[in-house]
Protein backbone atom coordinates (compact mmCIF):
# COMPACT_ATOMS: atom_id res chain seq x y z
CA UNK A 1 0.00 0.00 0.00
CA UNK A 2 1.03 3.61 -0.58
CA UNK A 3 2.29 5.58 2.38
CA UNK A 4 0.56 8.78 3.48
CA UNK A 5 3.89 10.33 4.50
CA UNK A 6 4.36 13.67 2.78
CA UNK A 7 0.86 13.74 1.32
CA UNK A 8 -0.68 17.21 1.42
CA UNK A 9 -4.17 16.93 2.86
CA UNK A 10 -6.98 19.48 3.31
CA UNK A 11 -9.83 18.43 5.60
CA UNK A 12 -13.03 20.20 6.61
CA UNK A 13 -14.88 19.82 9.88
CA UNK A 14 -11.80 18.81 11.86
CA UNK A 15 -12.58 20.80 14.99
CA UNK A 16 -14.13 17.89 16.85
CA UNK A 17 -15.36 14.32 16.73
CA UNK A 18 -14.40 12.07 13.81
CA UNK A 19 -12.84 14.88 11.77
CA UNK A 20 -10.43 15.71 14.58
CA UNK A 21 -9.52 12.04 15.07
CA UNK A 22 -9.03 11.54 11.34
CA UNK A 23 -6.77 14.58 11.11
CA UNK A 24 -4.68 13.27 14.00
CA UNK A 25 -4.42 9.81 12.42
CA UNK A 26 -3.30 11.29 9.10
CA UNK A 27 -0.68 13.45 10.80
CA UNK A 28 0.48 10.43 12.76
CA UNK A 29 1.23 8.77 9.41
CA UNK A 30 3.25 11.72 8.19
CA UNK A 31 0.70 13.65 6.13
CA UNK A 32 1.05 17.42 5.84
CA UNK A 33 -2.30 18.80 6.97
CA UNK A 34 -4.43 21.87 6.35
CA UNK A 35 -7.13 21.61 9.01
CA UNK A 36 -10.34 23.61 8.99
CA UNK A 37 -13.30 24.00 11.32
CA UNK A 38 -16.23 26.38 11.37
CA UNK A 39 -14.64 28.18 14.33
CA UNK A 40 -10.95 28.96 13.95
CA UNK A 41 -10.42 28.37 17.67
CA UNK A 42 -11.62 24.75 17.26
CA UNK A 43 -9.18 24.21 14.39
CA UNK A 44 -6.39 25.71 16.47
CA UNK A 45 -7.26 23.39 19.34
CA UNK A 46 -7.09 20.39 16.98
CA UNK A 47 -3.69 21.52 15.74
CA UNK A 48 -2.36 21.83 19.30
CA UNK A 49 -3.66 18.35 20.04
CA UNK A 50 -1.99 16.95 16.92
CA UNK A 51 1.29 18.64 17.77
CA UNK A 52 1.19 17.13 21.27
CA UNK A 53 0.47 13.66 19.84
CA UNK A 54 2.71 13.65 16.77
CA UNK A 55 5.11 16.57 17.10
CA UNK A 56 3.87 17.94 13.77
CA UNK A 57 3.06 21.62 13.31
CA UNK A 58 -0.29 21.86 11.51
CA UNK A 59 -1.91 24.88 9.88
CA UNK A 60 -5.41 25.74 11.18
CA UNK A 61 -8.10 27.56 9.19
CA UNK A 62 -11.59 28.81 9.90
CA UNK A 63 -14.09 27.65 7.27
CA UNK A 64 -17.86 27.79 7.52
CA UNK A 65 -19.05 25.50 4.72
CA UNK A 66 -22.42 27.28 4.71
CA UNK A 67 -20.65 30.50 3.63
CA UNK A 68 -19.26 30.64 0.05
CA UNK A 69 -16.89 33.48 0.88
CA UNK A 70 -15.47 31.51 3.80
CA UNK A 71 -14.87 28.53 1.50
CA UNK A 72 -13.14 30.68 -1.11
CA UNK A 73 -10.94 32.23 1.59
CA UNK A 74 -9.99 28.78 2.92
CA UNK A 75 -8.95 27.50 -0.50
CA UNK A 76 -7.06 30.70 -1.28
CA UNK A 77 -5.20 30.58 2.04
CA UNK A 78 -4.17 26.97 1.47
CA UNK A 79 -3.07 27.88 -2.07
CA UNK A 80 -0.72 30.53 -0.69
CA UNK A 81 1.02 27.90 1.43
CA UNK A 82 1.05 25.03 -1.05
CA UNK A 83 0.92 24.84 -4.84
CA UNK A 84 -0.88 21.52 -4.68
CA UNK A 85 -3.11 19.33 -2.54
CA UNK A 86 -2.95 15.55 -2.83
CA UNK A 87 -6.04 14.67 -0.81
CA UNK A 88 -9.22 16.65 -0.17
CA UNK A 89 -11.45 15.23 2.57
CA UNK A 90 -15.01 16.52 2.72
CA UNK A 91 -15.92 15.74 6.30
CA UNK A 92 -17.95 18.74 7.47
CA UNK A 93 -21.74 18.45 7.42
CA UNK A 94 -24.72 19.66 9.43
CA UNK A 95 -26.56 17.05 11.48
CA UNK A 96 -30.32 17.28 11.87
CA UNK A 97 -32.59 14.80 13.60
CA UNK A 98 -36.21 14.70 14.67
CA UNK A 99 -39.49 15.22 12.92
CA UNK A 100 -39.37 16.67 9.41
CA UNK A 101 -42.77 18.31 9.89
CA UNK A 102 -41.77 19.99 13.15
CA UNK A 103 -38.36 21.21 12.00
CA UNK A 104 -37.86 24.93 11.48
CA UNK A 105 -37.46 26.02 7.87
CA UNK A 106 -34.14 27.65 8.71
CA UNK A 107 -32.78 24.38 10.12
CA UNK A 108 -33.86 22.44 7.04
CA UNK A 109 -32.18 24.96 4.75
CA UNK A 110 -29.02 25.06 6.87
CA UNK A 111 -28.71 21.28 6.71
CA UNK A 112 -29.00 21.19 2.93
CA UNK A 113 -27.04 24.34 2.19
CA UNK A 114 -24.02 23.41 4.28
CA UNK A 115 -23.89 19.68 3.56
CA UNK A 116 -24.66 19.85 -0.15
CA UNK A 117 -23.63 23.32 -1.30
CA UNK A 118 -20.66 23.30 1.06
CA UNK A 119 -19.30 20.02 -0.32
CA UNK A 120 -19.79 21.21 -3.89
CA UNK A 121 -18.09 24.57 -3.35
CA UNK A 122 -15.19 23.20 -1.29
CA UNK A 123 -14.52 20.67 -4.03
CA UNK A 124 -14.79 23.30 -6.77
CA UNK A 125 -12.34 25.69 -5.15
CA UNK A 126 -9.81 22.98 -4.31
CA UNK A 127 -9.87 21.44 -7.79
CA UNK A 128 -7.05 23.69 -9.10
CA UNK A 129 -4.78 22.57 -6.24
CA UNK A 130 -5.76 18.92 -6.77
CA UNK A 131 -5.01 19.24 -10.48
CA UNK A 132 -1.45 20.26 -9.58
CA UNK A 133 -0.94 16.96 -7.75
CA UNK A 134 0.40 13.79 -9.36
CA UNK A 135 -1.81 11.71 -7.05
CA UNK A 136 -5.09 13.61 -6.53
CA UNK A 137 -7.76 12.08 -4.29
CA UNK A 138 -11.15 13.36 -3.16
CA UNK A 139 -12.78 11.52 -0.27
CA UNK A 140 -16.17 12.38 1.18
CA UNK A 141 -17.41 10.98 4.47
CA UNK A 142 -21.11 10.57 3.76
CA UNK A 143 -23.38 8.24 5.76
CA UNK A 144 -25.61 5.27 5.15
CA UNK A 145 -28.31 7.96 5.00
CA UNK A 146 -26.87 8.74 1.57
CA UNK A 147 -27.84 5.32 0.24
CA UNK A 148 -31.33 4.55 -1.02
CA UNK A 149 -33.49 2.90 1.65
CA UNK A 150 -30.59 2.67 4.10
CA UNK A 151 -29.63 4.43 7.29
CA UNK A 152 -31.46 4.54 10.60
CA UNK A 153 -34.58 6.49 11.42
CA UNK A 154 -33.00 9.12 13.67
CA UNK A 155 -31.81 11.59 10.99
CA UNK A 156 -34.29 14.12 9.67
CA UNK A 157 -35.56 13.60 6.13
CA UNK A 158 -33.66 16.71 5.05
CA UNK A 159 -30.43 15.14 6.31
CA UNK A 160 -31.16 12.01 4.27
CA UNK A 161 -31.77 14.23 1.24
CA UNK A 162 -28.53 16.15 1.78
CA UNK A 163 -26.48 12.97 2.14
CA UNK A 164 -28.12 11.49 -0.96
CA UNK A 165 -27.13 14.63 -2.86
CA UNK A 166 -23.53 14.21 -1.69
CA UNK A 167 -23.60 10.66 -3.05
CA UNK A 168 -24.91 11.83 -6.42
CA UNK A 169 -22.31 14.61 -6.61
CA UNK A 170 -19.44 12.21 -5.91
CA UNK A 171 -20.78 9.75 -8.51
CA UNK A 172 -20.92 12.49 -11.13
CA UNK A 173 -17.50 13.86 -10.17
CA UNK A 174 -16.06 10.38 -10.67
CA UNK A 175 -17.25 10.56 -14.29
CA UNK A 176 -16.01 14.08 -14.98
CA UNK A 177 -12.62 13.84 -13.21
CA UNK A 178 -11.15 10.54 -14.43
CA UNK A 179 -7.62 11.52 -13.42
CA UNK A 180 -8.67 11.76 -9.77
CA UNK A 181 -9.74 9.02 -7.40
CA UNK A 182 -13.16 10.04 -6.07
CA UNK A 183 -14.14 7.99 -3.04
CA UNK A 184 -17.18 7.89 -0.76
CA UNK A 185 -17.36 6.27 2.67
CA UNK A 186 -20.76 5.35 4.12
CA UNK A 187 -20.66 4.61 7.86
CA UNK A 188 -23.73 3.61 9.86
CA UNK A 189 -24.55 5.02 13.28
CA UNK A 190 -21.30 4.95 15.31
CA UNK A 191 -19.70 6.34 18.45
CA UNK A 192 -17.99 9.40 17.04
CA UNK A 193 -16.70 11.23 20.12
CA UNK A 194 -13.44 9.41 20.73
CA UNK A 195 -10.06 11.10 21.10
CA UNK A 196 -7.31 9.67 18.92
CA UNK A 197 -5.10 7.27 20.89
CA UNK A 198 -6.95 7.88 24.17
CA UNK A 199 -7.52 4.68 26.20
CA UNK A 200 -11.05 4.26 24.82
CA UNK A 201 -9.66 4.51 21.28
CA UNK A 202 -8.16 1.04 21.61
CA UNK A 203 -11.15 -0.53 23.33
CA UNK A 204 -12.62 -3.49 21.48
CA UNK A 205 -16.40 -3.40 21.08
CA UNK A 206 -18.11 -6.78 21.09
CA UNK A 207 -20.99 -7.17 18.63
CA UNK A 208 -24.32 -7.19 20.38
CA UNK A 209 -27.64 -5.50 20.74
CA UNK A 210 -27.20 -1.75 20.66
CA UNK A 211 -23.42 -1.95 20.18
CA UNK A 212 -21.93 0.19 17.42
CA UNK A 213 -18.55 0.70 15.86
CA UNK A 214 -16.49 3.68 16.96
CA UNK A 215 -14.61 6.51 15.32
CA UNK A 216 -11.53 4.28 15.32
CA UNK A 217 -13.19 1.84 12.94
CA UNK A 218 -14.31 4.61 10.61
CA UNK A 219 -10.89 6.30 10.65
CA UNK A 220 -9.11 3.01 9.98
CA UNK A 221 -11.47 2.31 7.06
CA UNK A 222 -10.68 5.72 5.56
CA UNK A 223 -6.95 5.16 5.96
CA UNK A 224 -7.34 1.79 4.21
CA UNK A 225 -9.12 3.44 1.28
CA UNK A 226 -6.55 6.22 0.93
CA UNK A 227 -3.52 3.92 1.12
CA UNK A 228 -4.44 1.63 -1.75
CA UNK A 229 -2.03 1.58 -4.68
CA UNK A 230 -3.29 3.93 -7.34
CA UNK A 231 -4.07 1.10 -9.71
CA UNK A 232 -6.94 0.46 -7.27
CA UNK A 233 -9.71 2.84 -6.35
CA UNK A 234 -12.39 2.04 -3.80
CA UNK A 235 -15.18 4.18 -5.19
CA UNK A 236 -17.65 3.40 -2.39
CA UNK A 237 -17.05 1.76 0.97
CA UNK A 238 -20.18 0.87 2.95
CA UNK A 239 -19.61 0.04 6.62
CA UNK A 240 -22.08 -1.77 8.81
CA UNK A 241 -22.50 -2.63 12.48
CA UNK A 242 -22.47 -6.38 13.05
CA UNK A 243 -24.48 -8.39 15.56
CA UNK A 244 -28.17 -8.29 16.51
CA UNK A 245 -29.67 -4.85 16.64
Amino acid sequence: MNSLAGKKVAITGAGRSTGRALAAALADRGAELHVSARDLSAAENTCRFIQDITGQTITPYGCNIADPESIRAFAAAVGKKSASIDILINNAATWLSGSFEAAHDEDLLATVNSTVSGTILVTKHFLPLLENSDTPDILTLISQSGLALQGDAAPNAAYHAAKSAQTAFMNRLRQTQPRMRVMSVFPPNFESDLEFKAPDWFKEVAPGRGATMTARHVVEAILFVLQQDRICTIDSLVLGNSGPR
